[in-house]
């Protein structure tokens, strides 16, 4: 009798992919967000090209425990919650991969406990000429700074070249390649780092203000900070559903997620 049990569960194991079931897939990426349709069209990039499951959550649906994901983008706008707070630094000192996108770096943020020396960033209140965080809705220019790195090199195409200086002085001016987003995108100007030479920079931006007619070059487009056990990948893009329907910028969130931490 033992046996023909036996014989019956290997025959029913058998005919499971003739009935179309599939194992549950794991968990890869999360998004946490407040603003849903930029991180629609990302999620299908990643989807399509990237071949990888892709969950959209918000701050009260999102899990407290995120250990299970191979990364975690967080898109916030508007309040990060403690609640959040905690479980993406929790995550990403044991060992996550956080991707932090746009306005995740934003005065909003500033109001919270850990968050910010955690990224090793400050804002600055006070005009934009004299050093004050200021955003501005308008075309800019992300530039790569970095061109060996896997995340701004693989499969990204760079359309076209900017004359730019470093702003890690003293530098020399000469070309780059760069991506420029359109008027309806938005950047930020003045963000700081707090934490010397801990993060590798991969982006810097270009913006002109139309106001004084002053030229803004800051190595601050898109870096990476080692957490921890954890990696933290920032991008400056993202605040216009444009921004991430150019493929160029959805690869490299891409290339932030594949990117294996041996190649630099």
């Amino acid at each position: 009798m033992k046996r023909r049990v036996a014989v019956s569960l290997v025959v029913m194991i058998c005919f499971v992919p003739a009935l179309g079931v599939s194992p549950a897939r794991t968990p890869e990426v999360l998004i946490i967000q407040d603003e849903l349709s930029q991180m629609q069209v990302l999620a299908r990039f990643l989807r399509q090209e990237g071949k990888l499951s892709v969950t959209i959550a918000d701050q009260e649906s999102a899990p407290q425990n995120l250990s299970s994901y191979r990364a975690v983008i967080v898109f916030v706008h508007r309040d990060l919650r403690e609640r959040t707070e905690k479980s993406i630094i929790e995550y990403t000192k044991a060992g996550g991969r956080l991707i932090c996108l746009h306005h995740s770096i934003s005065s909003k943020k500033a109001q919270n406990k850990f968050y910010f020396d955690f990224l090793g960033m400050r804002l600055d209140k006070g005009p934009m000429e004299t050093g004050g965080y200021k955003w501005k809705n308008s075309s800019w220019s992300l530039v790569n700074l970095n061109s060996q790195h896997f995340i701004t090199n693989s499969d990204v195409k760079w359309h076209r070249e900017v004359t730019y200086t470093p702003s890690d002085y003293p530098s020399s001016e000469r070309a780059y390649p760069a991506i420029t987003l359109g008027a309806d995108s938005e950047v930020f100007v003045n963000h700081k780092f707090t934490d010397g030479r801990e993060k590798t920079v991969l982006c810097g931006i270009v913006y002109r203000d139309s106001e004084t007619g002053k030229t803004y070059m800051q190595d601050r487009g898109a870096w990476i900070k080692e957490q921890g056990k954890g990696t933290i990948v920032y991008f400056m893009p993202g605040h216009a559903v444009s921004d991430y329907e150019n493929r160029s910028i959805a690869q490299m969130t891409l290339n932030a997620i594949v990117w294996p931490t041996d190649r630099r």
